[in-house]
C-alpha cells in the first residue's frame, strides 16, 4: 500500500509552497511519502520578525487562559474520535517503526502535560507558581517577577515525535512566542498539532510558526540570530547539531538551552542473584524500559551493569563431581576439559602456560558465575525472554530494509569481535528474527558500542564494583552525555551510586522500569527548563516604608565617603 501526504508548513495557519522536499519511507509492502515546504532565508527572516511582534500580546495574556487552552489541547488530543488524531495514529507507525499500540501509549503519556492541573503543577514545581508569571509578588523588601524570554526558536530533532509538543508546551506556558524548525525525519506530528491549536485558538496560533529548512543552511541560522528577533534558543539533535546551534548562540548573545545526545543505562546490585523471581521481576521491568520509543529517547536505557563478584569454589565441588583427590592430582584431565569448555567457556584461550592448576586458579573463580543462572549471563536470558513476551505486548511496526541491514550488521559485529572468541553470548529470535537483541558481554563496552544499542539492542555486562563503572566511563569520554540511569538494589546502593555517578555527571535515577516515568516539576538535565525559559526580575524597595528595614541586603557604598 502506497499513502502519500502533502504536509504544510505552519505560520499561522498552513501554508504550501512549490519549493519542497520528500521523505519516502519503506516498510515491506508499505510505503509512506510526505512531501512538506522548504522556506528561504527571507521567509523565515520575515516570519521570525511577524511572530516577534506578537510578544507583548502573549506577555499580557492572562495565565489561566493559557493553561485553559493547553487543557482544551489534550482534551481534543485524547479524543479517540477526533480526525487528526486517528490520522496520526496511521502514519506515525510508518515513521517511526513503532506499533500502532505502542505510538498511542506515548502520545497518551505526554498529553498528560496538557491538563490545567498537570501544567499548574508543573510552574508550581519549577518556578514557584503561575502567580509569578501574572504580576509582581512580594519577597522580602522586593517585588519578584517572572518575565517570559520572548521569542524562543525550538530546533527539533526526530528521533521521537513526542519532541514537538514537548518543545511548544514549554514554550506556551512560560508566555514566549515560538519558532520551530522542523526535523527533515519527522515534521509530521507538529504540524498537526498546529492545525488543531488554529481551530481552538486562532490568536494563539498566530503566535506560532512550525517550518522547514535544510541544516546545512548556516546562512539562515546566522541572519536568524543576528536579527535581533530571537531571544532565546532551545535546542534538540545530536552533537554537531548542537555544537553549531550553541556556537551561534553564544557569538550573538543569545540564551541557549541545548537538550544534546544523552546516554542511558541501569545498575543492578548483586543482591539480585540472591533470588531468581526476583531476576524475572527485574528483567520484565528492563525489557518495558527498552521498548518504548524503540530505545531512541534520551532516557533509554542502552546498557545494563550488573555488579558481580567472582565467586570462589573449590573445585572438588563442580556439578557434584570430584575432580581433585588427597594428593592434589587430577583425576579426570578429559572431564575437566569438558567441563571448562561447556557453554563457550574456554579458560584456556590465550593461554601461556601448561599447567593446567595454575589455569584453574585464575579461571575457576569467574567459572561459578559463568555456568549458573544466578549471574549475569543468566540475568541476560531473563531479559531476552522478557524482550520475547514485551515484543508481543508492544511489537515493533514493520522494519525498513536499512533498519534490518544495521541490525544484522551490529550482530555480525558482536559475533565476529567477541561471541566467536568466548566474549559474548548473543541473544535473539528464533528464525533470525531483527525484532530485538540481547547481547551478554563479558567485557566492558566501548563508546562505538554503546552507540549502537538502538531499536531494542542492549547489551548486558558485569562489573565488579561502580568504580569499575566510572573507570570505564572515564576511559570512553562518556561523562558529557550522561543523564538517566535506573538503579535495583537496597536503598544504601541506591543512594551511594546515585552519589557516584551524579558527580560524574548523570542527573536522574528512577528505578528499574521507571525510565518513562518523569515526576511532575523535577529538573530535566540537570536544570528546570521552564526557569531557563523565563527571566527574574525585581523591584527593590516597592513599599516606602521597608525602606529603613536593611535585613537581606547588601550595601556595596555602606562606610564609603564621596
Amino acid at each position: 500500500m502506497k499513502k502519500k501526504i502533502n504536509l504544510p508548513g505552519f505560520i499561522f495557519k498552513s501554508i504550501f509552497s512549490e519549493n519542497t522536499t520528500k521523505e519516502e519511507i519503506k516498510r515491506q509492502d508499505d510505503v509512506l511519502e510526505i512531501e512538506f515546504p522548504v522556506f528561504n532565508k527571507s521567509q523565515v527572516l520575515k516570519t521570525a520578525q511577524t511572530i516577534a511582534l506578537k510578544k507583548r500580546r502573549a506577555h499580557d495574556r492572562d495565565i489561566d487562559d493559557v493553561l485553559d487552552f493547553i487543557d482544551q489541547l489534550g482534551s481534543l488530543w485524547r479524543d479517540p474520535f477526533y480526525d487528526l488524531r486517528k490520522e496520526a495514529l496511521d502514519v506515525l507507525p510508518m515513521i517511526t517503526g513503532q506499533s500502532k499500540k505502542l505510538i498511542e501509549i506515548e502520545l497518551m503519556a505526554t498529553l498528560m502535560l496538557c491538563d490545567k492541573k498537570v501544567a499548574e503543577a508543573q510552574l508550581l514545581g519549577e518556578i514557584g507558581g503561575k502567580k509569578y508569571l501574572e504580576d509582581w509578588i512580594p519577597k522580602g523588601n522586593t517585588r519578584i517577577h517572572a518575565q517570559p524570554r520572548g521569542l524562543v526558536f525550538h530546533n527539533l530533532a526526530g528521533n521521537a515525535f513526542n519532541l514537538g509538543l514537548l518543545t511548544l508546551y514549554f514554550g506556551l506556558i512560560t508566555k514566549n512566542v515560538n519558532l520551530i524548525k522542523l526535523s527533515h525525519g519527522e515534521p509530521y506530528f507538529l504540524i498537526r498539532l498546529c492545525e488543531s491549536i488554529l481551530d481552538i485558538d486562532k490568536k494563539i496560533a498566530k503566535e506560532i510558526a512550525a517550518i522547514y529548512w535544510k541544516g546545512s543552511q548556516v546562512d539562515i541560522y546566522n541572519e536568524l540570530f543576528n536579527s535581533g528577533y530571537v531571544d532565546c534558543v532551545l535546542a534538540w539533535g545530536g552533537i554537531q547539531s548542537i555544537e553549531d546551534i550553541r556556537k551561534r548562540a553564544n557569538r550573538f548573545g543569545i540564551k541557549i538551552i541545548d537538550h544534546g545526545p544523552k546516554l542511558s543505562f541501569s545498575v543492578i546490585s548483586d543482591d539480585i542473584f540472591k533470588n531468581r523471581d526476583q531476576m524475572i521481576d527485574a528483567a520484565n521491568k528492563i525489557a518495558l524500559d527498552l521498548v518504548y520509543w524503540n530505545q531512541k529517547a534520551c532516557l533509554s536505557p542502552r546498557i545494563i551493569y550488573i555488579v558481580e563478584k567472582p565467586q570462589k569454589i573449590d573445585i572438588r565441588e563442580i556439578n557434584g563431581q570430584s575432580l581433585q583427590n588427597l594428593n592434589g592430582e587430577l583425576d579426570d584431565f578429559s572431564q575437566i576439559e569438558k567441563l571448562l569448555h561447556s557453554n563457550g567457556n574456554d579458560i584456556f584461550e590465550n593461554s601461556d602456560s601448561n599447567n593446567l592448576v595454575t589455569q584453574m586458579q585464575r579461571s575457576m573463580k569467574l567459572l561459578k558465575n559463568e555456568i549458573s543462572d544466578l549471574s549475569t549471563k543468566g540475568f541476560a536470558k531473563l531479559l531476552a525472554e522478557g524482550l520475547k513476551e514485551a515484543d508481543i505486548k508492544l511489537p515493533r511496526s514493520h522494519l525498513t530494509q536499512a533498519d534490518g541491514l544495521q541490525t544484522n550488521k551490529k550482530r555480525e559485529y558482536f559475533l565476529t569481535k567477541y561471541a566467536f572468541k568466548k566474549r559474548a553470548t548473543l541473544y535473539f529470535p528464533t528464525k533470525e528474527k531483527l525484532d530485538w537483541t540481547v547481547i551478554y558481554l563479558r567485557d566492558l563496552p566501548s563508546m562505538m558500542e554503546v552507540d549502537m544499542c538502538q531499536d531494542r539492542f542492549v547489551v548486558v555486562t558485569r562489573i565488579s564494583n561502580i568504580q569499575e563503572l566510572i573507570y570505564s566511563i572515564r576511559k570512553e569520554k562518556l561523562q558529557q552525555y550522561l543523564q538517566t540511569v535506573s538503579i535495583y538494589g537496597s536503598d544504601d546502593f541506591v543512594k551511594d551510586v546515585s552519589e557516584e555517578l551524579s558527580l560524574l555527571g548523570a542527573n536522574r535515577f528512577p528505578r528499574i522500569g521507571e525510565h518513562n516515568i518523569q515526576s511532575i516539576g523535577m529538573p530535566w538535565d540537570g536544570h528546570y527548563t521552564l526557569q531557563d525559559m523565563i527571566k527574574w526580575v525585581y523591584i527593590a524597595f516597592p513599599d516606602p516604608k521597608a525602606e529603613d528595614d536593611k535585613s537581606g541586603r547588601i550595601d556595596l557604598m555602606d562606610g564609603v565617603n564621596l
